[in-house]
C-alpha cells in the first residue's frame, strides 16, 4: 500500500467516523432520528430522488473503500492509464478539501442536519456560518470528494461513479429546494435569493 493510499484510507474513515459520529449525537443528546434517507410517506419524486442517492453514495463509499486497501493491484486492472501523480495527488488534496467543507457544513446545521428530506420534524433554517455562502455546502463538499475520487483513481468507472452522484444530489438538491420553500416560505426565498445554491 503506498502513500497515497494510506492518506486516502485515513480521509475515508475521517469522513466515515465524522458522518457517524454526528447521527450519534443527535440521537443520544437529542433524541433526533437523522437518518430519514430514503424512509417512507414523502411521495414518489422525493423517495426516488433518496434512493438514487443512497444507492449511487454507497457504491462510492464501497469502492472509495476497496481502491484504498487493495490500491495498485486494482488500479493496474481499471486504469486509465494516468502515470502522472500529480493528478493523483490533485484528487488527494480536493477529496480533503471536500471533506473539511463537509464535516464543516454538518457541524454548522447543529441539530437541523438530516440526511434526507425530514417531513416528520420541524428544523430551523440555517443561514449562518458557512451557510451564508453556499445553500448546500455539505453537498459541495461531497461533490468535491467525488472528484477527488475520479482523479485520486482515475478509470472510467471511478468517474462514472462521480458523474452518477453529483448527479444524483444534484437531483436531491432540487427536490430539496421545493420542500423548504413549502416550510419556510418567505424566508427561504430571501435566503434563496441572496445565497448561491452551490458556491
Amino acid at each position: 500500500m503506498n502513500l497515497l493510499n494510506i492518506i486516502s484510507l485515513c480521509l475515508f474513515f475521517i469522513f466515515l467516523i465524522s458522518y457517524l459520529l454526528k447521527l450519534i449525537i443527535l440521537y443520544k443528546r437529542n433524541g433526533i432520528k437523522a437518518n430519514v434517507l430514503a424512509k417512507k410517506g414523502k411521495g414518489a419524486e422525493i423517495s426516488s430522488a433518496e434512493r438514487f442517492v443512497k444507492v449511487t453514495t454507497f457504491i462510492w463509499g464501497g469502492l472509495w473503500l476497496l481502491l484504498s486497501l487493495l490500491g495498485s493491484g486494482v488500479d493496474q486492472i481499471i486504469h486509465l492509464g494516468v502515470k502522472f501523480n500529480w493528478i493523483r495527488h490533485t484528487g488527494l488534496i480536493i477529496t480533503a478539501i471536500g471533506g473539511v467543507i463537509f464535516i464543516t457544513a454538518m457541524l454548522s446545521m447543529k441539530t437541523s442536519w438530516r440526511v434526507g428530506i425530514d417531513k416528520a420534524t420541524q428544523t430551523k433554517l440555517v443561514s449562518s456560518g458557512i451557510y451564508r455562502y453556499s445553500r448546500n455546502p455539505a453537498f459541495v463538499g461531497f461533490d468535491n470528494m467525488f472528484i477527488g475520487f475520479a482523479l485520486m483513481y482515475p478509470s472510467l468507472l471511478t468517474a462514472a461513479v462521480a458523474i452518477l452522484n453529483i448527479a444524483a444530489i444534484h437531483n436531491l438538491i432540487l427536490q430539496e429546494e421545493k420542500y423548504l420553500e413549502t416550510v419556510f416560505g418567505k424566508e427561504y426565498l430571501k435566503y434563496k435569493d441572496r445565497t448561491p445554491r452551490y458556491i
